[in-house]
């Protein structure tokens, strides 16, 4: 039995033009279940439309000409490439009536029920980790057998909709396979934002641990992992390194979810890939209240060039709100010890919009942004999704209808969009105008090698006036989340 996974390109993307300039990540989850199929004998296919930019006509005579029994759609709210899944599947479907239509990732497992009852063309939705379910289910269909005891799967049987027992998460990481990469080595991946590019080398993701323990009630973490943290040994991940180096990857992203959340651990980790002496560049996000002298000091020896800072908000109101467990000024101590520390960019992430958030709250952390030692802020404009803890209460309380929201998400601004936006591109022209800032980043470029390479392999962006304004309207315009609600819904009181 063969089987076919998609990445599709979010539905805002302009695949279909060929317009899209922006880069993509590999498909770590699906290169992991493809590694575990494969192991097991089965044959898989990856076509990542996501980092190729390829029209879905092309992706249709791809999956023609591989023929696969079942295929398999990466699938997430936020960016609605879930949507972007349903129009691809649709047109499999028509092709092939007797292909298996599966659905997986975070939009499959908190909409399961929506996306089987609306349509009629998906047959299964696997929910949470897909390695094991995604095995037992394709060797169920190889052998004609009720799906019944298939844990962690939502199906259609006969016209009727079936919701199987969650599946335990898997306990021992170190079992899985390493993802399998040939499936994508022809692919290019980057670090890549409106055209300008974060990375100069062979590019790749890796994650060296699941779940989080924290709570925080815009993410959808804390539900996929049951707010359990699982580790893989220190070994296992020096061993897919040394691969990683063996194939030629340079650059790195570390996705774990809360990667330093154990920080002995994390420097353990950090130590022995000094004496393995890997040279890779890397990037990872983390957690303000997390950051310390010895940490980031032992990342940095260990090749951190780049660090996304989890910031959030200025207001203590809204961080509370968030379940965060961090004050502004935990964030502004947390932006200073990582500049002193000798990491070449530090990236603040704030969330913007959130229930009851006023223009003037809103403002406020469009200005905290100035204060922080940082070199550029994103700035997201919240929307509210399925398994995230703010969804679930204002579906419970009425604020907004799931029925209507829940394949793309919902806006929950209390002031209009577009005066949001226009102070969002205000606060960023305002905090790389600076004097001071300007300055700064001069000297940091000037003694920083990882920052000269980024601006070489950003010479003809950065000479085109045209390349330039579409990376400052990409960052300004597009860090946006989830549709509009209606004039008539009020999310405010």
């Amino acid at each position: 039995m063969k089987a076919c996974f998609i990445n599709p390109a979010p539905r805002s993307y302009i695949v279909e033009r060929g317009h899209e300039k922006t880069g993509a990540y590999p498909p770590l989850g699906i290169l992991y279940i493809m590694a575990y199929l494969k192991k097991e004998g089965y044959d898989c296919k990856l076509i990542d439309q996501h980092a190729t930019k390829i029209p879905t006509a092309r992706v249709l005579d791809q999956v023609k000409k591989y023929d696969p029994q079942v295929v398999g759609f990466n699938s997430l709210t936020d960016i609605n490439m879930g949507l972007r899944a349903s129009f691809i599947a649709k047109k499999i479907k028509n092709w092939n009536p007797n292909v298996k239509i599966v659905f997986g990732n975070c939009h499959a497992t908190f909409n399961h029920d929506r996306i089987l009852k609306k349509y009629s063309f998906v047959d299964i939705c696997v929910r949470g980790e897909g390695e094991l379910t995604f095995y037992e289910l394709i060797r169920a269909l190889e052998k004609n057998k009720d799906l019944k005891d298939v844990l962690g799967i939502t199906y259609r049987d006969n016209g009727n909709i079936h919701i199987n027992p969650d599946r335990p998460l898997i306990k021992d990481l170190d079992s899985l396979p390493f993802p399998d990469r040939r499936a994508c080595a022809d692919i290019k991946y980057s670090q890549n934002y409106g055209g300008f590019n974060a990375d100069y080398g062979r590019f790749t993701t890796i994650q060296s641990s699941r779940g989080c323990t924290y709570n925080c009630t815009f993410c959808c973490q804390s539900k996929i992992s049951q707010r359990k943290w699982r580790t893989r040994s220190i070994s296992h991940v020096i061993k897919e390194l040394e691969q990683l180096k063996s194939e030629g990857y340079t650059n790195l992203y570390w996705v774990d979810d809360n990667f330093t959340n154990n920080p002995r651990r994390a420097i353990k980790l950090f130590r022995e890939m000094q004496k393995r002496r890997f040279n890779f560049i890397w990037v990872c996000d983390q957690r303000v209240d997390l950051v310390s002298n010895p940490l980031i000091h032992e990342m940095r020896k260990a090749g951190c060039r780049t660090m996304a800072l989890g910031i959030e908000s200025a207001n203590q109101r809204i961080l509370d709100y968030l379940n965060k467990g961090i004050t502004p000024k935990i964030a502004m101590e947390a932006c200073r010890k990582v500049k002193r520390m000798g990491i070449d960019f530090i990236m603040g992430s704030f969330v913007i919009g959130f229930p009851t958030e006023t223009l003037d709250e809103i403002k406020k952390t469009l200005f905290f942004a100035q204060k922080l030692d940082i070199d550029i802020p994103q700035f997201h404009i919240f929307g509210a999704i399925p398994g995230t803890s703010i969804w679930d209460k204002l579906v419970q309380n009425g604020k907004i209808d799931p029925n209507k929201y829940w394949e793309n998400g919902v806006k929950t601004l209390v002031p209009p969009l577009e005066i949001v936006e226009k102070e969002m591109r205000r606060a960023y022209f305002n905090f790389i105008k600076r004097p001071k800032y300007i300055f700064d980043q001069f000297l940091r470029t000037i003694g920083s090698l990882h920052r000269i390479k980024i601006i070489f392999s950003n010479r003809k962006v950065l000479a085109s006036y045209k390349d330039s304004r579409r990376f400052f309207e990409f960052a300004t315009e597009t860090w946006t989340h989830g549709v509009s609600p209606s004039s008539t819904q009020n999310l405010e009181k």
